[in-house]
């Protein structure tokens, strides 16, 4: 499961948590998509951060290819920048570290991805 962020070590404070099913943390807020009406206009939300997510996995299995799915996911995962500093409560003002909140409390990271489905693949 994924979840989004405001910005690099801040969750949205509307985001989703979880220790048993956030796994992943990707950009999430203010992020520019088209729109119907041949525009752009910012967005929230997971809509926004799964595409982040899918595009890193696509890049990494692009040079990659003899990845199995699983591969490809524990690499996504142990490559991710963990998320530091305490985060706000949803609905709350208290603050708590990332690990109570979520299973990883790690952010998505391309070139650590690429790096770690390298050694992986020799």
């Amino acid at each position: 499961a994924l979840s989004w962020m405001k910005k690099p070590n801040k969750i949205a404070e509307f985001s989703n948590y979880g220790q048993k099913e956030v796994d992943l943390f990707a950009p999430g807020v203010a992020i520019y998509s088209t729109t119907p009406e041949n525009k752009y206009e910012a967005f929230d939300g997971t809509s926004m951060a799964s595409p982040v997510v899918a595009g890193v996995a696509g890049f990494v299995w692009s040079y990659y290819p003899n990845l199995t799915a699983a591969e490809l996911r524990e690499i996504l995962l142990e490559s991710a920048i963990p998320i530091k500093g305490r985060q706000r409560i949803p609905g709350q003002k208290k603050k708590v570290n990332i690990n109570t909140l979520a299973k990883t409390g790690a952010e998505i990271n391309l070139p650590a991805a690429l790096k770690l489905a390298e050694t992986r693949s020799k």
